[in-house]
């Protein structure tokens, strides 16, 4: 007797589309913390905070997320994602409020304790519940669903943005940080309750209609059952150590880009309005490379997917270099377009690699130990770009050691898909 039938499948099919669209929701209510920039705005003109100072928060909410993600695996191991969520919700409120109640012009230090480490921690651990309990509900769509859920996540910047720029007006700074992460926490505590992995009931329904269907008859990795290692295990097999390495290299092209995208747009003779330009059209090609990689890597596999995203950010840096030789505008924004979407596509390959090399059991535990490679990323990257115009004065040295990175980064993913055929035989 089959496990189910395509009656029971139906209403199956509503559920995991539903859950996506909470999961989606989450993920637009907690991605706040890249728009720091615009959050600290009116501290830094109250306080007179130099921009070291308010860009030190930034540091420490990434590195708070990392281990944010790890406990929050911990967490919704032992309890539930669904109390994991509304522990993340009520330390998100907590963090904004104290920062908003609390900080004064002598305590540039307290928003790295408030918003930078409860902030980020609770993001993460609201990061990783959410993608962990919503992925294992698409096997057949890994790419394509982590894709949608972190340009949802993506897009936060840009919606609590405006909505953080409107209420500053309006009420002032402190009153809306209060009443925004309120909102958050109604807002990601109330959806929590919908929040789930599938039973074993619903995912072996779900596994059987994938045998059943036309793509997996076509694709036999499409209907190969996953394995479900446990973090130890993961550590144990060398294919996780290459694409770490991999991850490590994009991500340091990716977050040396961002960082200094509006200085190297101006240093390629750009004029400050399209300098700013320039800056969102990175930011928006970042959110589409999301959702564009994930269809690529549901349809091409991991391997082919590495390659491409490396290869797109050798191409943004080598456009950007040329525009830094050139002063050419036109360079620079075939950069950002280029580069903005191998950068987008950099954490859904992660996401849907932990998923296909080692189960959806131990996902949102394993995902969260591979996102470690931010904390190294987030300092190598801008650093790189810093010692250039430190040692020389100018962006192009430290261009060519991203697109150096590049050719690492290619070199990784030929060899984790080496090592990938290795465990399939």
């Amino acid at each position: 007797m089959s496990p189910a039938s395509s009656t029971d499948l139906m209403p199956l099919t509503r559920l995991r589309r539903l859950k996506l669209l909470v999961s989606c929701i989450i993920m637009c209510a907690i991605g706040f913390i890249y728009g720091w920039s615009v959050f600290s705005a009116p501290l830094a003109e109250e306080f007179g905070w130099d921009a070291a100072t308010i860009s030190f928060t930034f540091t420490v909410l990434m590195w708070a997320f990392c281990a944010g993600g790890i406990t929050g695996a911990k967490l919704s191991a032992r309890a539930s994602s669904r109390t994991t969520l509304i522990v993340s919700a009520t330390g998100v409120f907590a963090a904004f409020s104290l920062t908003a109640i609390f900080v004064q012009q002598d305590m540039p230090w307290l928003p790295y304790l408030t918003y930078g480490v409860l902030g980020g921690c609770c993001v993460g651990m609201a990061y990783n519940t959410t993608m962990g309990a919503t992925a294992p509900w698409y096997p057949d769509r890994t790419g394509t669903v982590s894709g949608l859920m972190l340009l949802c996540y993506g897009m936060s910047t840009m919606i609590l943005g405006s909505a953080a720029a409107g209420l500053f007006s309006a009420i002032g700074w402190r009153w809306s940080y209060i009443a925004l992460s309120a909102c958050i926490a109604v807002l990601v505590g109330s959806l929590s309750l919908a929040v789930r992995k599938p039973t074993e009931q619903e995912a072996a329904a779900l596994a059987f209609s994938l045998m059943e269907s036309r793509s997996s008859a076509s694709d036999p990795k499409a209907a190969a059952s996953p394995l479900n290692c446990t973090t130890a295990d993961m550590l144990r097999q060398p294919v996780f150590y290459t694409y770490a390495c991999w991850m490590l290299a994009v991500s340091c092209i990716g977050l040396g880009l961002i960082g200094s995208a509006n200085q190297l747009a101006l240093a390629a003779g750009s004029a400050v309005p399209l300098a700013v330009a320039i800056v969102g059209i990175l930011s928006v090609c970042n959110g589409c490379g999301r959702l564009v990689v994930g269809l690529l890597f549901d349809r091409a596999g991991i391997a082919a997917t590495m390659a491409v995203v490396a290869l797109a950010h050798g191409l943004g840096c080598l456009f950007v270099l040329a525009a830094l030789l050139h002063a050419s505008a036109a360079f620079m924004v075939a950069g950002v377009i280029v580069g903005g979407l191998g950068i987008g596509g950099t954490s859904v390959v992660g996401s849907g690699f932990i998923a296909q090399a080692f189960g959806s059991l131990h996902y949102a535990e394993n995902l969260s130990i591979l996102n470690l490679t931010l904390i190294p990323a987030a300092l190598l990257g801008p650093l790189i770009i810093s010692t250039s115009i430190i040692e020389t004065g100018a962006y192009a040295l430290g261009v060519s050691g991203l697109a150096a990175l590049a050719a690492v980064a290619a070199a990784c993913a030929a060899l984790t898909n080496n090592r990938l055929k290795t465990r399939q035989r």
